[in-house]
Parts: C-alpha cells; sequence; structure tokens
C-alpha cells in the first residue's frame, strides 16, 4: 500500500491510516530528530484524510503543495521515456511518437504516468480508470485543505515569501543574494514534427488536469494574499488548456 511505503532511511512515513497518530510521529520526528520538512510524493489515498482534518491534527503543521501545468508536465514525461537517449523507452524502441507512449503494455503502467497526473493523485484514481466529474471536484476540495497551494508559475514567490520566512530558511533561493532562475531546456522538443490533431487529442484528453490546475491557481494567489504577499506577479486570466493551444 502506498500509504505504508517508506525509504528505511528516511526520518519518517506514513504507518497508518490515523491521522492523529500521523500528526503525532511528524512533531515527534520533529522534537527528536529536526526534521522541518516532509515532503510526500505518492497519489493520495481517497479515503485518508491528508491534508489532515481535524484541528487537533493539524496543530503545529502547515501544509502545501505545487501545482504544475498539466501539459508541461506532460512534455516532461514525453522527453525522459522517448527523447532523452540517456532514458530510453522500456520497449526498445527510440519512441518516435511520445503521444501514446503510456498505452504501450505493461512496462507503462503504474501511478507515475502521462494521462491526467493531477487528478488521479488528488482524487485516488488508478490508470485504467476514467476520471469522472466527481474525481475532479474531490480533487478540489482536497485542494482546500492545503494552508498554501502553490501554483508552478508562482514557485520563486511563495517559496521566498511565505516558506522562507515560515522556516526560517536562509540558503538557496531563500537568499536575498540569489537571483531568480530562468530555466532554459536545450533538450530537443518532443512536439517537433508531432502531427498537430494528436497535440490538440491530448489537450483534450488533459482537460481534467487543466480544470484542476486553474482552480489550484486561484487558490494560490488567494493563499498567498493571505499570507501578506503583496507583490505577486501577473497571472493571465485566459484557460490553462486554451493557453496551450498556443
Amino acid at each position: 500500500c502506498a500509504t505504508r511505503a517508506c525509504w528505511q532511511t528516511s526520518r519518517h512515513c506514513l504507518v497508518s491510516y490515523n491521522e492523529e497518530v500521523e500528526a503525532q510521529n511528524l512533531r515527534d520526528n520533529y522534537r527528536e530528530h529536526g526534521v522541518q520538512y516532509v515532503s510526500y510524493e505518492m497519489m493520495l489515498p481517497p479515503k485518508f484524510p491528508l491534508p489532515f482534518t481535524s484541528d487537533t491534527a493539524r496543530e503545529g503543521l502547515f501544509f502545501t503543495t505545487i501545482v504544475r501545468d498539466p501539459f508541461a508536465r506532460f512534455l516532461t514525461f514525453a522527453r525522459r521515456t522517448t527523447v532523452d537517449k540517456a532514458r530510453p523507452m522500456r520497449n526498445g524502441t527510440d519512441g518516435t511518437s511520445p503521444f501514446w507512449a503510456d498505452l504501450r503494455g505493461s512496462s507503462f503502467r503504474g501511478i507515475y504516468q502521462a494521462d491526467n497526473l493531477n487528478a488521479r493523485w488528488l482524487a485516488g484514481v488508478m490508470q485504467g480508470d476514467r476520471v469522472s466529474p466527481d474525481n475532479v471536484n474531490l480533487a478540489k476540495c482536497r485542494l482546500q485543505l492545503f494552508d498554501l497551494v502553490i501554483a508552478d508559475k508562482l514557485y520563486d514567490t511563495a517559496v521566498r515569501e511565505v516558506m522562507c520566512p515560515l522556516n526560517e530558511w536562509s540558503d538557496g533561493l531563500c537568499s536575498p543574494t540569489t537571483p531568480p532562475k530562468t530555466h532554459n531546456s536545450t533538450k530537443k522538443d518532443p512536439l517537433d514534427e508531432t502531427d498537430r490533431v494528436l497535440i490538440g487529442a491530448w489537450i483534450e484528453r488533459l482537460r481534467p488536469s487543466f480544470e484542476i490546475y486553474d482552480y489550484a491557481r486561484i487558490l494560490s494567489l488567494k493563499h498567498l494574499e493571505s499570507h501578506g504577499v503583496s507583490d505577486i506577479p501577473t497571472q493571465s486570466d485566459v484557460p490553462s488548456y486554451l493557453q496551450a493551444m498556443v
């Protein structure tokens, strides 16, 4: 079970389905080992309250999550599985078409997939199951439980203005002398020489995750404002799936 899996070298992992037990484990690990930040990189179980919901379980804890543009995340998947020679397709091919990579057999099954990862991880929808409107609504409700939702384009602002002072971090991005970073990929664009109809089909297929991402952008702005952040970069009002079409 995903919630019971952990690296044995780590100071914390989920060991139960009881939020009070898990919350106390977090506090104990902070006191005994100085563990200040715990990252859960897994599909969130649909029937387990993570983030925690009770006042006693949430006491002293701060829950945050990063939500990435679903098409940008899909392109990362495409580059890593079809273009990057260091990570060849597992079926032995060079992967000339990334757009149906997750349909190429059992080697691509699992929770790290191209199809609607935002929706599946937040609502607990396994591969092969259709993402329904109820799943999308469940994912939105889950996002409401976080103290800070970070939309990817607001990452630097959220970390510098909220996470750094909250945790008293001073290195890296938290250092006032560290300039904002710009990322320019030198990897081949997986969209080159790809049928535009297929690109449009994938954008349509990711519509549930685009809807969740747009909701996350709204929450991200709201949370930053509630934490007193005033210098927030201007964000587009255009729905993200339309932006992906451009």
